[in-house]
């Protein structure tokens, strides 16, 4: 579990602003109406758990944090809220989403733990499919804003069409810093899309040619997971310098409910972000085995 203060009860947060991303997917901004140091002190990869009252609760990861990394034109987080961008995927979700701002909410976290913060010298490719993205834009932020200068930086993105791209603004924000390569893709292109065609794996061999990492970030749906990561070791990134978020399985925050066990470890409180040398011999930290029209980066 995180090294952070626990939050046995909700703490009552009023929803201070809502960013539509796409037709199912919000960035929603919670304004704590009490001071919440441990959520301030967040770190990238980990989440809380968000209480809609009448309907019950879920974990959802922090998409922005305070402090340094916020660009121009990205949604930003300051001391005293949290951010997540929610997905309608289930009856949660979208109570969560029907509601307006100024509803009223519980958040209890921080949890689990987060993308290593160390080695930021490093040159770093980072792999995201669909609103997976939400999971490393924290880390993609912190690492813009506070690397050496001149380290490299690839971010790879994909989704299933134009309009279901997510964090639209960080992904243009990211692509004018200096020595970053933004790569958008999507697997059904409308006349309109002048980008990339096709998944993440279409796209991993340019932006590992063009900025040459020795550590990575993946996050996004679970078939995807391990061909990416495999693409990557492959490519000559070490297995431990792979790290993934497992947030497919993750329940209940503390690890007392068993139903996300990995190995032994709870993805909530182990987790849900880790390396691919814990999870290579692991099948079940990828969901099911994808079929054959199984798209990747959806």
């Amino acid at each position: 579990m995180s090294d952070l203060a626990y939050t046995p009860s909700p703490r009552v947060a009023q929803i201070g602003s809502i960013i539509r991303e796409s037709a199912s997917t919000h960035t929603l901004v919670l304004v704590l109406q009490s001071p919440a140091p441990e959520l301030d002190a967040a770190r990238p990869g980990q989440f809380i758990v968000v209480s809609v009252f009448g309907h019950g609760e879920a974990a959802f990861v922090l998409s922005s944090l305070p402090g340094p990394g916020s660009l121009p034109g990205t949604v930003g987080c300051v001391p005293g809220s949290v951010v997540v961008t929610v997905r309608r995927a289930g009856d949660l979700s979208a109570a969560l989403l029907d509601l307006p701002v100024g509803a009223t909410v519980g958040v209890r976290g921080p949890y689990g733990c987060g993308f290593p913060r160390s080695d930021l010298a490093q040159p770093t490719i980072y792999v995201a499919g669909g609103c997976g993205l939400a999971a490393l834009k924290a880390a993609i932020d912190l690492h813009i804003a506070t690397r050496p200068f001149a380290t490299d930086i690839a971010v790879v993105y994909g989704a299933r069409t134009p309009d279901a791209r997510v964090l639209r603004s960080a992904l243009e924000a990211w692509s004018y810093a200096e020595n970053v390569l933004v790569l958008e893709c999507v697997e059904e292109a409308d006349d309109a899309w002048q980008g990339r065609r096709g998944t993440v794996v279409d796209h991993l061999p340019d932006a590992l040619a063009r900025a040459r990492p020795t550590r990575a970030a993946i996050s996004g749906p679970a078939a995807m997971l391990r061909p990416i990561a495999e693409t990557l070791i492959r490519a000559g990134i070490d297995a431990s310098q792979v790290h993934l978020a497992v947030e497919h399985s993750m329940e209940c925050a503390t690890g007392a409910g068993g139903h996300d066990d990995l190995n032994h470890r709870r993805l909530c409180t182990d987790g849900p972000v880790f390396s691919y040398a814990e999870l290579r011999g692991r099948p079940d930290a990828f969901g099911p085995p994808p079929g054959p029209s199984t798209a990747l980066a959806r």
